[in-house]
C-alpha cells in the first residue's frame, strides 16, 4: 500500500471511530494511539492489548475495506512514514492541543493541523463521488443546503459560490426553514447536508425530507458510517477532527471548505461558458452597483 493510500485509510477511521461496534472501536483506538507500535504487533497481541479476540481484529480489518491483518500491518507502517513529522494527528497524541499547551504551542499546532486536514482530506476524497455530484449540481433546478453551528459557514460559503456560478441556490441553518425548503423539492434538484458528526437532528431531517420528495441527496460529513450518510445518494468525506478544546474548530470547516472548493472549481470546469458567463455577469452587476453608491454618496 502506498503512503497516499495508507494515509487516506487512516482518516477514514479516524472519521468512522463513532460508527463502529464497541468491539471494532478498541481495535481501533489502539491502532490509532500508536500506529507504529500497531504494527510491529502480531494479530494475537494486538487482540490481547485491545481486549477483544483474534477473529474481532479480522472482522474490523474487512469492515474498514481491508482483505486482512497483513495490509492492516502493510497500511499502519506506510501511514506512519506519511505522518512522521513532530505534530502528526493520532488520535491520543501530542499533534492534538492539550489544556497546558503554551501560546507558541497551540499557534504551532492549530497552524499545523488546520493544513493537514486539508491535505487528509484531499487523499481520502473520492474522487467518482466528487465528479457525481458535481454532475448533479450542474444538472439542478434548485440546490438547498442544510447545515447548522459552526456548519452555517460551510453551507453559506457553498450557496454563495453557487450562486456566483449562477445555479439556483439556497442555505439554511434554520430547522424550520430547511424543512419547508426540502418539502418543496423535486427530481430535479438537489439536497446537501452538512454535519461533522452525520448526526445532526437539524441536518438530518431536512435531508430525509428531501429524498422522501425525490430529490438527489449528498451528505458532507466526517463519518462515513453514520445515519446523515445513510440516509443519502451520495457521500462526501473530510478529515478534520474535532476535539474536547475545538469542538467546531478552524481545522475541522478548513476540511469542509476544500471539499467545497473542490466542488466550485470542477462545476467551473463542467459548466464552461455557462460559468464564465455567469461570473461575468457577477462581476458587472456588482461593479455597476459601486458605481451607483459612489455617485449616490
Amino acid at each position: 500500500m502506498d503512503r497516499t493510500s495508507a494515509q487516506a485509510l487512516m482518516v477514514r477511521l479516524r472519521g468512522r471511530l463513532p460508527s463502529l461496534s464497541p468491539v471494532e472501536r478498541a481495535v481501533a483506538e489502539r491502532v490509532l494511539a500508536d500506529p507504529a507500535g500497531a504494527a510491529a504487533l502480531s494479530i494475537s497481541q494486538l487482540a490481547a492489548e485491545a481486549g477483544v479476540s483474534d477473529t474481532s481484529v479480522t472482522r474490523f480489518c474487512r469492515t474498514v475495506g481491508l482483505r486482512g491483518y497483513p495490509d492492516l500491518r502493510l497500511a499502519l507502517a506506510a501511514a506512519q512514514v506519511a505522518a512522521a513529522d513532530e505534530f502528526a494527528v493520532r488520535v491520543g497524541a501530542d499533534g492534538d492541543i492539550a489544556a497546558g499547551d503554551d501560546t507558541r504551542t497551540v499557534v504551532t499546532k492549530v497552524a499545523h493541523l488546520t493544513a493537514r486536514a486539508a491535505e487528509d482530506t484531499a487523499a481520502q476524497l473520492d474522487l467518482d463521488a466528487l465528479d457525481t455530484v458535481v454532475d448533479a449540481l450542474a444538472a439542478a433546478r434548485r440546490i438547498e443546503v442544510y447545515a447548522a453551528g459552526a456548519g452555517a459557514v460551510v453551507a453559506a460559503d457553498l450557496e454563495y459560490k453557487l450562486q456566483h456560478l449562477g445555479l439556483v441556490c439556497a442555505a439554511h441553518s434554520d430547522i424550520h426553514r430547511a424543512l419547508m425548503g426540502a418539502a418543496h423539492l423535486t427530481t430535479a434538484d438537489v439536497a446537501l447536508g452538512i454535519s461533522y458528526s452525520g448526526r445532526t437532528p437539524e441536518v438530518l431531517d431536512p435531508v430525509t425530507e428531501a429524498a422522501r420528495r425525490g430529490a438527489t441527496t449528498v451528505a458532507l460529513t466526517s463519518d462515513p458510517g453514520s445515519p446523515l450518510a445513510a440516509a443519502v445518494a451520495r457521500v462526501l468525506t473530510f478529515a478534520g477532527r474535532e476535539s474536547e478544546l475545538r469542538t467546531g474548530a478552524t481545522v475541522s470547516r478548513t476540511a469542509q471548505l476544500t471539499v467545497v472548493d473542490c466542488l466550485y472549481v470542477r462545476l467551473a470546469q463542467r459548466l464552461d461558458t455557462q460559468a464564465a458567463e455567469a461570473l461575468d455577469r457577477t462581476h458587472q452587476a456588482v461593479t455597476r452597483g459601486r458605481t451607483s453608491r459612489r455617485h449616490r454618496g
